[in-house]
C-alpha cells in the first residue's frame, strides 16, 4: 500500500521559497504570519536569519558556546564569524515544528533555509509551475 502524503505548496516565481515562521525557546514568534524564506542550496546548514532578527528574538540567549562557533568564508575570501543559536521552525501550511539551529553574523541582512534543513523533507522545486512544494505524510 503507497504511503499518503499531502502536498504543500508555496508560490515562488523569482525564487524558490517555503513559508515559515522562527521561534525563540521561550515561545516568542518573529512574526504573527508565515514569511516566505528562500531556499540557497549553496548554504550547507540549516537556517540563516538576519542579525536584526536574532537580536529581536533575544537568540543570544540560547547561544551555542564560543568554541562551536564555525567560520565560513565567502568567494571573495572574506571569513565570516557565525553566532549560532537553538531556535524552532514552525511550517504553518504543514502545521510542523522542528528544533534547529539558526546562525547569523554581525551584519547579515539575509533570511535562508538551507541544506541541512531540507534534508528533513521532500520537496520539490517546480519551475514551470513557478512554485515549491513539500511531501508530508497526511
Amino acid at each position: 500500500m503507497a504511503d499518503r502524503v499531502r502536498l504543500s505548496c508555496w508560490s515562488s516565481p523569482n525564487r524558490l521559497v517555503i513559508g515559515l515562521k522562527i521561534k525563540n525557546l521561550l515561545g516568542q514568534l518573529h512574526s504573527e504570519v508565515e514569511e516566505l524564506v528562500q531556499i540557497d542550496t549553496g548554504y550547507s546548514e540549516e537556517i540563516l536569519v538576519p542579525y536584526s532578527l536574532f537580536e529581536k528574538l533575544n537568540l543570544q540567549y540560547w547561544s551555542l558556546p564560543e568554541q562551536q562557533k564555525p567560520v565560513g568564508t565567502t568567494v571573495t575570501g572574506q571569513l565570516i564569524h557565525f553566532i549560532e543559536a537553538y531556535a524552532e521552525v514552525i511550517i504553518p501550511k504543514t502545521g510542523e515544528q522542528h528544533s534547529v539551529i539558526v546562525q547569523t553574523f554581525v551584519g547579515n541582512t539575509r533570511f535562508l533555509i538551507g541544506r541541512a534543513f531540507l534534508r528533513r523533507f521532500k520537496v520539490i522545486l517546480d519551475g514551470p509551475g513557478k512554485q515549491t512544494c513539500l511531501l508530508t505524510p497526511s
